[in-house]
């Protein structure tokens, strides 16, 4: 079981890190490149309303997710029994990662991984889950893709079911994740919550992620 959760937390690390990253650099590209498309009042507007009593309530406890710099958004994550959270990816970019061996099949225990960028300036969130679909697609090669509006917190949000490339022993497999977008006063952020299972049936496993990414919490700065 250990090598499998081992297996698990690599791919679902390195698929998270592939979608975040490219996205990451087409950003770094936009912002040197072009103005600002963002109005103060859209600015305004996003961190505004980043509002706890606009968060989805569900009944998982939440666990906050440790910020790394100064000034980020506050970050929680729904952690139902039996997802054990998981340190040794923690980065820069990979906030959090949690498994569940209770639910794993012979190959691949389902994960769930948190990234959060930034860049400086103001970028319209559509832009961002532009280029985050862009990377999803045509840099990672995922297919099935359905995207569908949503919110995270009074955020605009996106949330995207897909099937993954063939990742060695593991193949294919589905997944899911969705992506928001707050702004600071001088800066955009973007988070993302992938998971992925080799078995999207299971019903714990359907209830577990409807919770997590539907009560996934990103606040303005200072908000507790």
């Amino acid at each position: 079981m250990t090598d499998i959760l081992e297996a698990s937390r690599a791919v679902s690390v390195r698929l998270a890190v592939l979608l975040a990253g490219a996205a990451l650099t087409v950003s770094c590209t936009r912002y040197v490149d072009a103005e600002p498309v963002a109005s103060e009042e859209l600015v305004s507007g996003m961190s505004a309303g980043s509002d706890a009593g606009a968060c989805q309530q569900v009944d998982a406890p939440l666990t906050d997710i440790e910020a790394v710099n100064d000034g980020e958004p506050v970050l929680r994550i729904p952690q139902p029994e039996g997802w054990e959270r998981y340190t040794a990816m923690d980065s820069e970019l990979i906030r959090f990662t949690m498994t569940n061996s209770g639910l794993a099949t012979a190959d691949f225990a389902p994960t769930v991984v948190v990234t959060l960028e930034s860049n400086p300036g103001m970028e319209d969130p559509a832009v961002v889950f532009e280029q985050q679909l862009m990377s999803l697609e045509d840099g990672f090669g995922a297919t099935d893709v359905v995207v569908s509006e949503t919110d995270m917190c009074g955020l605009p949000a996106e949330l995207v079911e897909y099937t993954t490339p063939p990742m060695g022993a593991v193949g294919q497999l589905p997944a899911q994740v969705i992506m928001s977008v707050l702004h600071t006063d001088d800066r955009t952020y973007a988070v993302t919550v992938t998971t992925q299972t080799k078995d999207p049936a299971d019903p714990q496993y359907q209830d577990d992620t409807e919770q997590i990414l539907g009560g996934f919490q990103m606040l303005a700065p200072g908000q507790g």
